[in-house]
């Protein structure tokens, strides 16, 4: 049964400490989604919250990877052993954990498996809650990403003696104005933090060795946008890496030195299976020399038929602060406004009785002014597009009207004439009701624009690709009914693109391979991947085989199955005719010789098989008499005398020349008799006169042996 946590010996004081922050069942705030989204980055996991743990209950303040909850029960939060410690609480795996293996967090959703928890602590001692990761699989945490746990939480703790802090200064606005304008600005750079993350993506060619980067990549390490290539351009000429992998010459252009080796065991250990994701954490050579820390996730994009990768595709984050940050971690003040200017965040502030405006350093250099400009109203309002420019002052008017705030977008012309996009964040503040100041936050989302436009342009030339693709491409979900189709698998089978969606691919199969497609849905299930041939139904009833490569894309909120294939319904027949060209008479349409090695190999011990030899009288007078085209119809007719005289599983073979064979499966000497009767009793149908011998294979005798013993009995009656 789930062991709860024991209570801290200040409880009592601990919750009236927390209660004192009225933090409890506030709105998300953009610090603390931060500070969460660099936990579940460093750690690799799905999962990343900041809680507080109050009397009965354990509240989310900031909630990645779960978001439909908002809290939980003290009793089963893992995070209420966590604040009995200022050390970090993992929990490798809670089902091994006699504490938390019937914990209903552990049995049913979210199944919780792994946890890390490192207590968030004010400045005077107390433990309000925790900053935890959590994953659905058990795992291990490194000391580094320990360490760097600990240092989140206790930016955390600072965030929210900061928060306190401004709270208590918000209290005191009204007793003097002056030192409100100044503790309130301070508390607006601490809540306007960036929660955007910067990522580039790049794709690998396997085939060619080169290198796809966007230009949000180049950005990271120094390059201008003239100088890379976006994902649809050719690659750049300094990231391409010969096909084989030259690993010298992959060090010198990539990764550092002292980390090719990791990097090159993480990619190994990803190609080979042992991980469901390539993700590694390096350092790679900046454009003016120096080293910068990025994490390189990824995944194969495409394989080719025998399975081997072909194109992979992922992103690369520079993580250079937070490798900075696991070495030390500055004041809090300092460290927000760090991230403030990398994240490209400025602040503003307008007082609605003097018209006074100030811009705080980051937002001048958005603007391309020097710090400490002053703007007047005018001023501000025209670095704004003129059809821009009622958009801005119509969100001012309703946020002074109903006080709720205004997010909006716009286009910006800089100081120098650049043009950007820029995000304004804004809230009215009231004095005795009446507005008296406009305060917010303002961030350049240019290369985010560029990043949505570049995505919705990839979106659109998959599409073309998937639409016009030659190859049979479907979608289906783990039960087997069809999401998507293109044209091509579609006309394949000789349905329209809607008859085919919605309804299970089973349904286009012949009830024999039913059972065979439900083992292929539970291979996917179990190890993401599958290949091998399907067996379907045309629309005009024809029968029709595919050849398929399908994968598991578990990645999105409904995981589906991408399946790739190939129409060998002509190259599958045409094998069969080659094979049966292979083993049959090309005269008479019989067995040959050869097929008499596949007869050997099926028969079973002490299996008995009939064998009658027979001879034709005379054909060599025939053929010298009569030319070789009457003898190829004697022959012809001779094979279809002997075939219409045994039974359908009985065998006619062509031994050569103007020898026959007739094999009986399962039959003894009496069957055999009856059989030969049969032949003799219409002979004189026959085209030719002929000789008969027999004999019976039994027990461990080979075919070879029996039919060697009925050509000596027939000759023996010549």
């Amino acid at each position: 049964m789930t062991v709860p946590a024991a209570l801290p010996a200040n409880e009592s004081e601990r919750l009236q400490r927390l209660r004192g922050l009225a933090v409890l069942d506030t709105e998300a705030e953009p610090l603390f989604d931060a500070l969460t989204k660099a936990a579940a980055l460093a750690t690799g996991v799905p999962i990343a919250l900041v809680t507080l743990v109050d009397e009965n209950r354990q509240w989310f303040k900031s909630n990645i990877g779960l978001p439909d909850a908002t809290q939980t029960p003290r009793d089963v939060a893992f995070c209420s052993y966590t604040i009995l410690d200022d050390d970090v609480f993992v929990v490798p795996d809670a089902r091994a954990d006699p504490r938390f293996d019937s914990n209903p967090l552990v049995t049913g959703k979210p199944d919780i498996r792994f946890y890390a928890g490192a207590p968030i602590t004010l400045k005077d001692g107390f433990r309000m809650g925790a900053l935890c990761v959590i994953d659905r699989t058990p795992r291990e945490m490194t000391p580094n990403q320990i360490a760097l746990l600990k240092e989140l939480a206790r930016a955390a703790g600072e965030a929210f003696d900061q928060r306190a802090l401004a709270l208590e200064r918000n209290q005191a606005l009204q007793r003097e104005a002056q030192a409100e304008r100044a503790r309130s600005e301070d508390h607006l750079r601490l809540a306007s933090i960036l929660e955007a993350t910067h990522a580039g993506a790049w794709e690998w060619n396997f085939m060619t060795g080169e290198m796809l980067v966007d230009k949000q990549w180049a950005a990271i390490f120094g390059y201008a946008a003239t100088e890379m290539t976006s994902l649809s351009a050719s690659p750049l000429r300094t990231l391409t890496v010969p096909a084989g992998g030259d690993d010298s010459d992959l060090k010198l252009k990539l990764t550092h030195p002292e980390d090719w080796q990791h990097v090159a065991e993480r990619m190994s250990a990803y190609l080979s299976g042992a991980r469901t994701l390539f993700d590694t954490e390096t350092r790679m050579r900046h454009k003016d020399g120096h080293w910068v820390w990025v994490q390189m996730r990824g995944r194969i994009s495409k394989r080719g038929e025998d399975g081997e990768p072909l194109w992979m595709y992922g992103t690369l984050v520079d993580i250079s602060e937070r490798k900075d940050t696991e070495r030390k971690l500055r004041e809090s003040e300092a460290f927000l406004d760090r991230t403030g200017k990398v994240a490209g965040v400025g602040g503003w502030q307008v007082d609605l009785t003097t018209r006074e405006i100030i811009w705080s350093e980051q937002t001048c250099i958005i603007h391309d002014v020097a710090p400490g400009y002053r703007p007047t109203l005018d001023e501000t309002m025209a670095f704004f597009r003129e059809d821009q420019r009622e958009t801005m002052k119509g969100a001012v008017r309703r946020a002074i009207d109903d006080g709720k705030g205004w997010d909006i977008e716009l286009p910006l012309i800089t100081h120098k004439g650049r043009s950007i996009w820029v995000r304004i964040v804004g809230t009215v503040e009231r004095e005795d009701g009446k507005p008296t100041r406009l305060v917010g936050a303002v961030q350049d989302i240019t290369y985010r624009k560029r990043a949505v436009e570049s995505l919705q342009l990839s979106e659109r030339r998959f599409r073309k690709l998937f639409e016009e693709s030659l190859g049979l491409i479907c979608t289906h979900d783990l039960d087997g009914v069809v999401l998507s189709v293109n044209p091509a698998a579609a006309d394949a089978l000789g349905y329209s693109m809607a008859e085919l969606m919605g309804r299970r691919l089973s349904d286009f199969m012949p009830a024999a391979f039913r059972p065979v497609f439900e083992d292929y849905l539970q291979q996917i299930r179990t190890q993401g991947v599958a290949s091998g041939q399907l067996h379907l139904t045309a629309k005009d009833g024809s029968p029709r085989t595919w050849q398929y490569h399908n994968t598991l894309d578990d990645e999105g909120i409904e995981p589906y199955v991408l399946g790739h294939a190939q129409d060998i319904t002509e190259r599958e027949q045409y094998e069969r005719k080659l094979r049966d060209w292979s083993v049959r008479d090309s005269l008479t349409g019989c067995f040959n010789r050869r097929y008499l090695t596949e007869v050997a190999a099926e028969i079973g011990e002490d299996d008995p098989w009939g064998c009658i030899a027979v001879d034709l009288d005379r054909f060599k007078l025939v053929n010298d008499t009569y030319g070789h085209q009457r003898g190829d119809e004697v022959l012809i007719a001779m094979g279809q005398f002997l075939s219409g005289h045994v039974r359908p599983r009985d065998i006619v073979v062509r031994a050569g020349g103007d020898e026959f064979l007739v094999l009986l499966p399962h039959t003894d000497e009496e069957q055999t008799q009856k059989i030969i009767e049969r032949i003799e009793v219409d002979r004189a149908l026959a085209p030719i006169g002929f000789t008969l011998g027999h004999a019976i294979r039994r027990g461990s005798e080979s075919l070879d042996v029996a039919l060697a013993v009925a050509d000596n009995r027939l000759y023996e009656r010549r």
